[in-house]
């Protein structure tokens, strides 16, 4: 059997390891880390932007790029916000300081946690393509890197996951709210 390391097959893996941690840590946990991604994402964008404003094109952060063999400015801060990104990701995981508690049991209890589980590592996985791509979710727009658009020229997957983003970005949301109208329990 040939194996042929791909992006492909990158991004499949990180997806099913997401899947898998996602029922490790059960589904209150699953829950609670598409709360953090959301929180996560957004402020990893706007720290993105600070520091661009702030601290981009000062000599001590141009010095900093040259000797941390960045090829410019913006991949230095795309960089910075996926970082900021995946670090947010952790501690809210692991620290979040809220908590989530479904009730219920069963196969239906199941499916609900396969379905978040799979809504949790696509927001993910999309949502850090997006942050490579350096468009900005704050400021709408942008532009796309030449490391995203030759990752997506040669990975099938990751082309579908970044051209339909906003999916994997809007179907956690649309889960949590249609699982929240069907239980019925008021807080």
């Amino acid at each position: 059997m040939d194996i042929k390391l791909s992006w492909d097959l990158f991004i499949a893996v990180f997806f099913v390891i997401i899947v898998a941690y996602s029922f490790i840590i059960g589904l209150n946990g699953t829950i609670k880390v598409i709360l953090g991604t959301y929180v996560a994402i957004v402020c990893a964008d706007a720290l993105g932007i600070l520091f661009s404003q702030y601290v981009g094109g000062t000599d001590v952060f141009l010095q900093m790029i040259k000797d941390a063999n960045f090829s410019g400015e913006v991949e230095a801060i795309i960089f910075a916000k996926v970082i900021a990104f995946l670090l947010m990701v952790i501690l809210f995981a692991v620290k979040g300081a809220f908590s989530v508690d479904v009730s219920g049991g069963g196969a239906l209890k199941f499916v609900l946690h396969l379905i978040y589980s799979v809504c949790s590592a696509g927001l993910i996985i999309s949502s850090l393509l997006v942050l490579v791509s350096g468009v900005s979710i704050l400021n709408g727009g942008g532009f796309v890197s030449e490391a995203l658009s030759s990752l997506t020229d040669n990975s099938v997957l990751a082309l579908n996951i970044v051209y339909y983003h906003t999916l994997w970005f809007s179907a956690p949301a649309v889960v949590f709210l249609v699982h929240s109208l069907k239980d019925g329990t008021e807080g």
